[in-house]
């Protein structure tokens, strides 16, 4: 009797994780115009037909992969008063792998990238922390922090320029969340 193996059946929503982190990773360190489909399926252990029967384009798994690295949103359970710690506790921990800083710098040296990483910084950032912060300039020190969040990240992470035994230096960490912080209390 001759036996018959099943087909190996795909877990969907694994398979779609490992091919948002293998984007992730891609466009965090080459940026959009370098990081191929070719490249990216073969980080996630996938047929690049696979992954684009799952996102379809390079594009719309760009914007898949940023919107899956950023999550404002899970800041907003902190008090107000310690927001500006707390984001720079989150930014100094090495165990988090923080990538939508990188992926947004890299994404402006490409017009479509760019696009992308600006709709999805408005929508999924920009807004729903300026309406965390609330009152008439919300917009702006949303953007403000942004700024501040963005530039700090990169140049602890990426660029790290002051580099010390623990990583950062300590003055320099105390200025971001005070910063951060004055901008969250000025109402």
């Amino acid at each position: 009797m001759e036996s018959r193996t099943e087909p190996k059946r795909r877990n969907a929503p694994k398979t779609k994780a490992r091919i948002l982190a293998a984007a992730q990773q891609a466009f965090s360190e080459t940026g959009y115009g370098q990081a191929g489909i070719r490249d990216i399926a073969a980080i996630a252990g996938v047929s690049s037909t696979l992954l684009l029967r799952y996102y379809g384009t390079k594009a719309a798994l760009f914007e898949a992969a940023l919107i899956d690295s950023v999550r404002v949103e899970e800041l907003f359970d902190q008090p107000r008063a310690r927001f500006g710690e707390h984001l720079t506790r989150l930014f100094l921990d090495t165990s988090l792998d923080i990538k939508s800083p990188s992926i947004i710098a890299l994404a402006t040296g490409h017009a479509e990238a760019q696009e992308i990483a600006t709709r999805v910084t408005e929508e999924h950032v920009l807004t729903p922390l300026a309406k965390w912060l609330g009152g008439p300039d919300a917009r702006v020190r949303a953007l403000e922090i942004i700024m501040l969040a963005v530039g700090f990240v990169l140049y602890t992470r990426q660029l790290p320029v002051m580099p010390t035994a623990k990583g950062i230096d300590r003055k320099l960490a105390k200025w971001f969340a005070q910063s951060v912080q004055a901008i969250i209390d000025r109402s």
